[in-house]
């Protein structure tokens, strides 16, 4: 029962070090180049910020 013990914990503690090794990793680097037309590069209208109509009191 020992012995079993001993191999389960060296089990989760090679994974676990395997996970923290992974997790400083540094992330692959992605470049996402968009053409942007002009005419969709103007600020919203204020009356367009509002989904619903203001309530009348």
């Amino acid at each position: 029962m020992k012995k079993l013990r001993l191999l389960l914990a060296l089990l989760i503690l090679a994974v676990s070090f395997s996970l923290l090794l992974w997790g400083y990793l540094p992330n692959p680097r992605e470049v996402i180049d968009r053409d942007i037309p002009p005419a969709e590069m103007q600020l919203p209208t204020p009356t367009s910020l509002h989904p619903y109509p203001l309530p009348v009191l």
